[in-house]
């Protein structure tokens, strides 16, 4: 049978901060200093827990509490909340600052640090400007601590807080009444862990957003692993069936809802309907358009111009190109954009140096980039010019919630003229959106 044990975190002996797998030292009512071992979310010292587990015995480090299970909760009396305060849980605060607080307050400095903040100015040494921030920090943890209690079987420690950033205070009742929310890009959960966590709060299996998510889930998966964008309606009817188990009419039914109310998109190929997410449908008109306004762009070479600057090439470097080579240097260089397809051996490597020189000599910059480290490498090998990767050039970065983007965009473009990007067949979509 497993047991309860009360206590109060006295100190973090170890926490693995990937799987959230601590070692603490937790004392008991009697004062007693206990080990204590297992997964738990954020622990901080001066917090009060409700460990479940089971007394085990360790070779090297002796008796210890295994715990499969947590709950957390804010100490109370003038001991607890001076150790909580003093650990620097709450930001701006310190074991100086939480002996003012609390000599002030008593038992009250929660609810003061709280709902009172401007009474904490009143204080020696905590202006109004840090009284906020003590008062935001003190809210945010208890914010965090709550979906954490709350999706404590399903999430480690780093997707409560990105969940927590996102949502903000009213995170618990929107995953109450959506927990398919939590599927969103912005916050990392799966689709696996939300449909666990919607059981529990007993959503029903036909579920518009159960189904919703389902059908986003399923192309998501085959566009990373397939890269497909898009999949033919039956096929996606029968895989959404497959995994959610409710019945293919329910599926169908609700699938046409969403397509007619825009939450997810379609066409239509030689008689075969195709379905893909809104975004994708997004990032394709987009890149379509783009595409399309560069292709028209002026041309800011002759083609004269081009054609001289073709025969001074095979002058220079004592060669003579190939018809659909002459055509291909053409058309890269008096085209806004220009696809040169080809299998080995046909010499693309050639038109790309040639292309490169070209537009050098007329004064253009050139940046040579590919989607992977190796094509970048060789890349440069061929061409003995540097050439990066497609996320090194557009300077990518990560936001808050660990989602990609990018420091170089239509606001902040790239300072070379021309782009080369090879081996494009590898680049996803969203990839080539950004």
């Amino acid at each position: 049978m497993s047991e309860t044990l009360n206590g109060v975190i006295e100190n973090v002996v170890y926490r693995n901060e990937s799987n959230d797998y601590s070692v603490l030292e937790i004392s008991d009512k009697d004062g007693i200093l206990i080990t204590a071992v297992g997964m738990i979310a954020m622990p901080a010292e001066g917090e009060g827990v409700t460990l479940t587990g089971d007394w085990t015995f360790h070779k090297e480090f002796g008796k210890q509490f295994s715990f499969s299970s947590f709950e957390k909760h804010l100490p109370d009396g003038i001991e607890g909340i001076i150790h909580y305060l003093s650990s620097r849980t709450v930001k701006g605060v310190g074991p100086v600052t939480a002996m003012k607080i609390v000599r002030r307050f008593g038992e009250d400095s929660f609810d003061v640090i709280e709902n009172h903040p401007q009474w904490l100015a009143d204080i020696p040494g905590i202006t109004m400007k840090k009284a906020k921030e003590i008062s935001e920090s003190f809210k945010e943890q208890s914010g965090i601590r709550g979906v954490m209690m709350f999706c404590k079987d399903f999430m480690n420690s780093a997707e409560v807080t990105r969940v927590y950033k996102a949502l903000g205070k009213e995170a618990v009742g929107l995953i109450k009444e959506n927990p398919y929310i939590l599927c969103n890009d912005d916050y990392g959960i799966s689709f696996e862990k939300a449909d666990a966590l919607a059981k529990t709060l007993e959503v029903k299996a036909e579920s518009e957003f159960r189904v919703l998510s389902g059908i986003k889930y399923i192309l998501g998966y085959n566009s990373i692993t397939n890269g497909h964008t898009c999949l033919p309606y039956e096929k996606l009817v029968g895989a959404a069936e497959s995994l959610l188990s409710i019945s293919s009419d329910i599926i169908d039914y609700q699938l046409k809802a969403f397509l007619s109310a825009g939450v997810l998109s379609s066409y239509d190929v030689m008689g075969v309907k195709y379905v893909m997410t809104d975004t994708t449908e997004e990032a394709e008109a987009f890149i379509v358009k783009k595409l399309s306004e560069l292709n028209d762009s002026l041309r800011v070479i002759s083609a004269r111009d081009i054609a001289l600057m073709i025969q001074k090439n095979e002058e220079r470097f004592g060669i003579t190109y190939a018809e659909q080579q002459r055509a291909a240097i053409f058309e890269a260089v008096y085209s806004g954009v220009m696809i040169l397809t080809g299998g080995p051996g046909t010499g693309k490597t050639t038109v790309i140096k040639a292309i490169i020189s070209i537009f050098e000599d007329f004064g253009f910059k050139c940046a040579l980039s590919a989607p992977t480290g190796r094509a970048a490498k060789r890349m440069s090998d061929a061409t003995v010019r540097e050439a990066k990767t497609l996320h090194r050039l557009l300077e990518m970065e990560k936001n808050e919630f660990g989602k990609i983007r990018f420091a170089r965009n239509a606001v902040n473009p790239l300072d070379e003229d021309i782009i080369i990007v090879d081996e494009t067949s590898m680049m996803d979509l969203m990839l080539f959106e950004g």
